[in-house]
C-alpha cells in the first residue's frame, strides 16, 4: 500500500489526464489506483446528443487544462466495467503489467477512440501488455471493485472524480496542474478554484416522471423529497406524458389520479404490456384509497402503491428499492441478450429479432436479408492451437463482423459454436452480398494463422446470403433455411467465399 490513493474511472477524460500527468512526472508508481464506475449505466442510458455534447465539453477542458496530454474525442463514452475487472484480475498476475494494461486501455479510448467495452480491444491490450490471452474474472475481483466503489461513494467526494487522497487526510478533487501535483506529493494542501469544471460528476441520476391529473401542490412534498437525488420530469398533460413515454422513457413513472382513474389504469397497462428490452415500472401515489381500486392498479401492472402520508424516509426507501430493481432488471436484460464469450448478441436475441424484423418488413413491404457465417475448419484450429486460442479467435471474428456493419439497425449474433448470423433489414440482395464480401475480407485481414485450413493458411469464413420480401411470401424459418443452404453451397465450392441464393418467386 502506498501513501496515496486515487479513485478514477477508465471512461473519464479527467481521470485519463491525471493518469498521464502522473506518468509524465514519474509519480504513477506511488499511488494506489482504485478503478470505480462513476457512470454504471453508460451502456444502457448514455445515448443522447446531450451526453455526447457533455463529453465534448469535458475533452475541451482537459485540452486547455493539461496541454501536455494527448487526447481526442472518442465516438462515445465506453462502458468500463469489464475492462476494469480485467485490470483488477491482471494485478493478480503481475502488478506492473496490470499498470501497463490500464495505461493501454486509457490510451485506446482517449487517444485512439476505440471502444474499451469491445472484447477485441481489451484482447489487444492484454496481449500488448504481456498478459495471458484469457483472464478469468472471479467473485473476488467483483468484490474488489465493489469495495473501491463503496469507499468512493461514501468518502464525501460529492460523487466526483478523479479523487486524489493521501494517508494524512489531504484530498485533491479534480485535475490539478503539474505544479500542484508536485506540491501535493510533497505534503501541501491544494484546492482547485473551479473543481466543478475540472472533475466529472456522476451523471447517471435516474429520471422519475410524475404525472397528476389534479393539483400539483398535493404531490409537491414528494417532488421536494426526490429532486436532489433524481431527475424529476413533470409532464403537463396526458398527451405530453404519452410523448415522453414514447420518445424518452424515464426509469420510473409515478401516477397520481384524482379524476382520470381509468386513463391512468390504461397508461399503466400499456407500459406493463409493452414489448421492450427495458420495461418501464409504474407505481401509483396518493392518499388511502379503496382496496378494490388498489387491486385494479396491481392488475393493470402497477408494481407498488405509495401513500403520500407515509414518513419521508419510508417513501424515499420504497422509491429507492423500485429503482434498484429497475436497474438490476435492465442489467439482466442486457446480459440475457449478449453471448458471454464474443460479446455480440446471442441465439435467443436473434430469434426474437428475426420475428420482429419480419413483421416490420411485412408492414413496410421492404426486403429482409440474412447472412449465415461459418469459420472455416474451426475444429482443426481448436485441435491445433487449443481452446483458449479458439475462444480468442471467435472473439476477434465476432467483433470484426460487428465493426464491418455500418448501420445501427444491422445486427450480428452468435448462432452457435463457430457460426454467426447477420440480420440486414431494408437491404436488397445486391447490398447484402456487398456487405458479406466486406466481412469476408475483414476476417482475412486479421491474418490469424491456421496451418491446417484447406481454404487458406489463415482464418477465413464462408458466408451464405438469402433475401426475402416478407410482404409477399415465406416465413422467418424459410429465410434462415435459405441462408443455411447458401452457406453450405459456399463450403462445397471451396470455402472462404460468399454464396447467395435468389429469393423464391412470389406466389
Amino acid at each position: 500500500m502506498s501513501g496515496y490513493t486515487i479513485y478514477a474511472d477508465l471512461n473519464c477524460p479527467f481521470c485519463y489526464a491525471l493518469h498521464e500527468q502522473l506518468d509524465q512526472l514519474g509519480l504513477l508508481q506511488e499511488v494506489d489506483w482504485c478503478l470505480i464506475e462513476h457512470a454504471p449505466d453508460t451502456a444502457v442510458y448514455n445515448k443522447t446528443p446531450e451526453n455526447q455534447a457533455e463529453l465534448a465539453s469535458e475533452v475541451f477542458i482537459v485540452r486547455s487544462r493539461a496541454p501536455s496530454v494527448d487526447i481526442a474525442l472518442p465516438p462515445k463514452r465506453s462502458d468500463s466495467r469489464f475492462a476494469t475487472l480485467c485490470v483488477i484480475e491482471a494485478a493478480d498476475h503481475d502488478i506492473n503489467k496490470a499498470i501497463d494494461l490500464r495505461r493501454r486501455l486509457y490510451r485506446s479510448l482517449w487517444v485512439e477512440g476505440k471502444d474499451i467495452a469491445d472484447i477485441s480491444v481489451i484482447y489487444e491490450c492484454l496481449i500488448s501488455s504481456g498478459l495471458p490471452e484469457e483472464l478469468t474474472i472471479e467473485e473476488a475481483h467483483e468484490e474488489q471493485l465493489s469495495q473501491w466503489q463503496g469507499n468512493w461513494e461514501n468518502g464525501g467526494f460529492n460523487l466526483r472524480i478523479p479523487v486524489l487522497t493521501s494517508s494524512d487526510g489531504r484530498v485533491a478533487l479534480g485535475l490539478p496542474g503539474s505544479d500542484d501535483l508536485h506540491a501535493f506529493f510533497k505534503g501541501a494542501v491544494i484546492n482547485s478554484p473551479d473543481q466543478s469544471r475540472e472533475s466529472c460528476a456522476r451523471f447517471d441520476r435516474q429520471a422519475i416522471a410524475i404525472y397528476t391529473d389534479g393539483q400539483l401542490e398535493k404531490v409537491w412534498p414528494l417532488i421536494s423529497l426526490l429532486r436532489d437525488e433524481y431527475n424529476i420530469l413533470l409532464p403537463a398533460s396526458m398527451g405530453e406524458l404519452r410523448k415522453l413515454l414514447l420518445e424518452d422513457p424515464p426509469a420510473l413513472l409515478l401516477l397520481n389520479a384524482h379524476q382520470s382513474w381509468q386513463d391512468m389504469l390504461d397508461i399503466c397497462s400499456s407500459c406493463s404490456k409493452a414489448e421492450s428490452d427495458y420495461p418501464l415500472p409504474v407505481a401509483f401515489i396518493g392518499q388511502k384509497i379503496d382496496e378494490q381500486q388498489e387491486i385494479a392498479a396491481y392488475r393493470a401492472g402497477a408494481i407498488d402503491f405509495l401513500y403520500l402520508n407515509r414518513a419521508a424516509d419510508v417513501l424515499r426507501a420504497r422509491i429507492s428499492i423500485l429503482l434498484q430493481v429497475k436497474h438490476s432488471q435492465d442489467q439482466l436484460s442486457r446480459s440475457a441478450r449478449i453471448d458471454g464469450l464474443t460479446q455480440v448478441n446471442n441465439r435467443r436475441e436473434f430469434e426474437r429479432t428475426i420475428e420482429t424484423e419480419w413483421r416490420r418488413a411485412q408492414r413496410s413491404r421492404r426486403d429482409l436479408n440474412l447472412i449465415m457465417i461459418d469459420v472455416d475448419h474451426f475444429k482443426l484450429f481448436n485441435d491445433l492451437y487449443g481452446h483458449l486460442a479458439g475462444d480468442g479467435c471467435l472473439r476477434s471474428v465476432a467483433q470484426t463482423i460487428k465493426k464491418a456493419l455500418q448501420r445501427a439497425q444491422d445486427m450480428v449474433c452468435r448462432y452457435g459454436g463457430e457460426e454467426f448470423v447477420v440480420v440486414l433489414p431494408d437491404t436488397d440482395l445486391d447490398g447484402a452480398i456487398l456487405i458479406a464480401e466486406r466481412i469476408r475480407i475483414a476476417i482475412e485481414e486479421l491474418t490469424i494463422s491456421h496451418e491446417k485450413s484447406s481454404a487458406h493458411n489463415i482464418i477465413t469464413i464462408s458466408l451464405g446470403v438469402a433475401s426475402a420480401n416478407p410482404a409477399e411470401n415465406g416465413s422467418p424459418r424459410e429465410l434462415i433455411e435459405q441462408a443455411d443452404k447458401a452457406l453450405y453451397a459456399a463450403k462445397d465450392r471451396g470455402r472462404n467465399q460468399v454464396c447467395a441464393l435468389q429469393p423464391p418467386a412470389s406466389q
